[in-house]
C-alpha cells in the first residue's frame, strides 16, 4: 500500500510540474467505415458507409450528432463495378441513398440514418468492386468481393422434395442421431452455419375463438470452415436427438403459463456461408479467450494509396431445405410422440401426434 502512494504521488508531482495545455487528439484525418455484405438472392444491397470523427468534446456528444459519423450524400459517388475473372469491367452501376427512419436508439445518433443501396441482379460469375469517391478530398475508397457460388444438400436425391424427408430423432426408448444435415461447400464460400427451424402452432385454451399462432424457434448450430475455396468438400453436422428435445424444452415455456394447446410443424435446414473476407473479419472480432484482450485490426476497405480504412465488404449466401417433418418410426414411440410425452418436453402441451398436423 505504501508503493502505492507513493507511486501515486510522483505521478502527481510530474503532472503539476508539467504543462496542462495540451491537445490528446492526433491530428484529424478522413477515414471511411463502410460495411456491405452482398448476396446474389437479394433483390436490393445495402451498404452502410460513414466516417470516423475526431473533436475537441466528448465523444458521445459528438456521436449524438448526425453529420459527424455520416458524410454529405452530396460530397460522395458511390458506385459498384461489375469485373469478369481477368479483371474486365463489364457493367458500373450507381449506388443510390435513402434515409431510413427506423434506427434504434444508442450511443449513435437516432432515428434517422443514410443507407445506400443498389438493385441490380448480381452474377454469381463476377467480381464486385466498391467504390467511394470523396469530391472534397479526392480520396478513392475501394474493396472488390466475389459472390458465393450456389450449393447443394447431400446427398441430392434424399433432398430433393424435402416435404418427403423424414428427421428421426427418437425410435422405440432410444434417442437418434439424425445425420443427413449435411451439403457440398459452396466457391469463395468459407464459414458456414446450420440453423434447425422449428415450426410449430399455439391455440389459447378457455378464450372463445381464439387465434392461432403460427410460431418458430431456431437452433444454431456452430460455424464450419471449408478447407478450400474452390467448393465441392462434404461437411454438416450430425444432430443429436436428445439435445434437440432440451432445446426445444429450454426454449418453449410450459403449456400452463399460458393455458395453450400445441400442435407440431415443420423442420427448416437453413445453412448460411460467408466469404473469406468475412469470415476473417468475425474471426478477428469474436471475444478474446487468452490473457492478452487486445485484438488486430482487420479491414479489406483501402484507399488508392493501399492504407487501410474501417469496415467489411464480403459475400455471403444462404441455401434452405424447408419442409420436413418429424418421422413417425417406431412402435410404440416415435419422435413425435417424444415431443408430446417425452422426459424433456411433456409440460409443452403438444397434443397426440394423430393430431399434431
Amino acid at each position: 500500500m505504501k508503493k502505492l502512494l507513493l507511486l501515486t504521488a510522483v505521478v502527481a508531482m510530474v503532472f503539476q510540474g508539467c504543462e496542462t495545455d495540451f491537445d490528446v487528439n492526433a491530428p484529424w484525418k478522413d477515414v471511411a467505415v463502410v460495411y456491405g455484405v452482398l448476396d446474389q438472392s437479394d433483390s436490393t444491397h445495402f451498404i452502410k458507409i460513414n466516417k470516423a470523427f475526431l473533436g475537441e468534446v466528448d465523444v458521445y456528444t459528438l456521436a449524438q450528432i448526425r453529420d459527424s459519423s455520416e458524410y454529405d450524400p452530396a460530397d460522395i459517388d458511390v458506385t459498384i463495378e461489375e469485373r469478369d475473372e481477368i479483371g474486365t469491367v463489364i457493367n458500373v452501376w450507381p449506388v443510390k441513398y435513402l434515409t431510413d427512419s427506423k434506427k434504434v436508439g444508442g450511443t449513435f445518433y437516432a432515428p434517422d440514418q443514410t443507407l445506400y443501396y443498389f438493385d441490380n441482379i448480381l452474377d454469381p460469375s463476377m467480381d464486385y468492386k466498391l467504390v467511394i469517391n470523396n469530391n472534397k478530398s479526392g480520396k478513392v475508397v475501394s474493396a472488390i468481393t466475389p459472390l458465393v457460388s450456389d450449393f447443394s444438400f447431400q446427398p441430392a436425391s434424399y433432398w430433393q422434395n424435402t416435404s418427403q424427408v423424414k428427421v428421426g430423432f427418437y425410435k422405440d426408448n432410444n434417442y437418434q442421431v439424425f445425420s443427413r444435415a449435411k451439403w457440398l461447400t459452396a466457391e469463395n464460400g468459407r464459414r458456414y452455419q446450420l440453423t434447425l427451424r422449428f415450426h410449430y402452432r399455439e391455440v389459447r385454451l378457455g378464450v372463445p375463438n381464439p387465434d392461432t399462432l403460427d410460431l418458430h424457434i431456431d437452433w444454431q448450430f456452430g460455424s464450419i470452415t471449408s478447407v478450400k475455396l474452390s467448393g465441392g468438400q462434404e461437411i454438416g453436422v450430425d444432430i443429436k436427438g436428445e439435445d434437440f428435445y432440451q432445446f426445444v424444452a429450454n426454449n418453449i415455456e410450459p403449456a400452463s403459463v399460458n393455458n395453450v394447446e400445441r400442435y407440431i410443424g415443420t423442420l427448416d435446414f437453413i445453412v448460411d456461408v460467408g466469404g473469406e473476407d468475412l469470415h476473417t473479419y468475425i474471426e478477428v472480432n469474436e471475444p478474446s479467450t487468452g490473457i492478452v484482450q487486445e485484438r488486430p485490426e482487420y479491414s479489406n476497405i483501402t484507399d488508392a494509396n493501399g492504407n487501410y480504412e474501417i469496415g467489411i465488404f464480403s459475400c455471403r449466401h444462404t441455401v434452405s431445405k424447408i419442409g420436413a417433418s418429424l418421422s413417425t418410426s417406431g412402435n410404440p414411440y416415435n419422435s413425435k410422440t417424444e415431443l408430446c410425452s417425452g422426459q424433456y418436453t411433456y409440460l409443452l402441451g403438444f397434443v397426440n401426434p394423430g393430431t399434431c398436423n
